[in-house]
């Protein structure tokens, strides 16, 4: 069936068919092509349609996991030809399981492609799902393709113009929109109140708890941007210091004139927890906390800042001294047009389990933070 709506809906229903294991098919021209991600490529799908696809299958990563593939430096987003007898489910376990010592493709003597607008746009929704951003896809053949609209009908899948799907980070914050509010007492503060905005494409919920409302100056605002940590929220994990950073700016904020922290729906710097676990179990092998991110492959820091600069703009924020030692933030905030004000930063607590992080961090990222590791 042609999906056919606003662009916000469009890009809405391609992330959660990707979510929910389905393939897409994607048009690009007169061409029709269908992507799976490769965390429901498993060969008893592929069987399903094999009459309605061409026997060539191709594998589709990022730059980053292309890299760690073949040990060179690649520049793009790039595709390749897979041996069409070679059982996908193979390929899956590769990517889903990181250590795994599957040898099944020989990528050495693999011809690669450069990537086109219409590959990435998928490989943008798998990331905006939070899955692995892979995709295995096969062309449809010519018989097929002409009645394409009725092949997706009776299959119940999905069928895109790639033109549709462009721009998905931008829309994805301009969707954003307040839901509710409510107080909510906190040991250090109990005036505080939580609101909460939901993205409308992709249904992330983020959250601005408002920190001694009576006492916050409207001139400039306090502002902690944190990034939700599973890990080290909740159960205080020694791997990051992200309980310790969100803990020291209510307490900041509770001494001097209140304040807003946006606690957004980020895990794993915008990987989801399941591929931060996936990262965690190559650190425990000897990766650091980057090369891990780019084996599954992702960038060193997959977050979109915008998201908080269009809460913050809902709010009537525009000027802040903000909590953070992370240079990227501040960055996107001014980008935004808000005011920064003052930088306050943070100060973790070493141990043998996050100095490695913050060693990586601050060598590879610029982090700001000046302490001996």
């Amino acid at each position: 069936m042609s999906f056919k709506s606003n662009a916000g809906t469009i890009i809405d229903r391609a992330i959660n068919e990707l979510r929910t294991g389905r393939p897409l098919i994607i048009q690009n021209n007169r061409e029709y092509w269908m992507f799976f991600n490769i965390e429901h490529s498993q060969s008893s799908i592929f069987n399903k349609f094999n009459k309605y696809l061409i026997d060539k299958k191709y594998l589709l990563v990022t730059k980053q996991k292309a890299n760690s593939i073949f040990n060179k430096n690649i520049k793009n987003n790039i595709y390749f030809e897979i041996n069409h007898k070679t059982d996908t489910n193979n390929i899956v376990n590769l990517f889903i399981n990181p250590l795994s010592k599957n040898k099944i493709i020989k990528f050495t003597k693999i011809k690669k492609f450069k990537s086109k607008k219409f590959h990435d746009v998928c490989i943008d929704l798998s990331k905006n799902a939070k899955m692995i951003p892979s995709l295995v896809f096969k062309k449809i053949s010519d018989i097929h393709k002409q009645n394409i609209h009725d092949f997706a009908f009776k299959n119940g899948i999905l069928l895109f113009d790639y033109k549709d799907l462009v721009n998905q980070n931008e829309l994805i914050s301009e969707s954003i929109k307040l839901v509710s509010s409510a107080k909510v007492p906190l040991p250090k503060n109990q005036n505080s109140k939580f609101k909460i905005f939901k993205s409308y494409i992709g249904s992330d919920k983020h959250v601005a708890i408002i920190v001694n409302p009576n006492k916050i100056k409207k001139k400039c605002v306090n502002l902690r941007i944190h990034s939700a940590c599973f890990t080290g929220d909740i159960f205080h994990s020694l791997k990051c210091d992200c309980g310790e950073q969100l803990n020291q700016s209510i307490s900041y904020m509770v001494r001097n004139n209140g304040g807003i922290i946006l606690y957004l729906e980020q895990e794993g710097r915008g990987i989801g927890l399941a591929n931060k676990m996936r990262a965690y179990s190559l650190q425990a092998k000897g990766m650091d906390t980057i090369d891990a991110d780019h084996n599954i492959g992702f960038h060193d820091d997959e977050r979109d800042f915008r998201i908080a600069a269009r809460i913050l703009k809902l709010l009537k924020i525009e000027k802040v001294n903000i909590i953070t030692n992370n240079k990227n933030k501040i960055n996107s905030i001014k980008k935004s047009g808000i005011k920064v004000e003052n930088q306050i930063n943070t100060k973790p607590t070493l141990n043998k389990f996050n100095k490695n992080y913050f060693k990586t961090r601050i060598k590879k990222t610029g982090y700001g933070l000046k302490i001996a590791v």
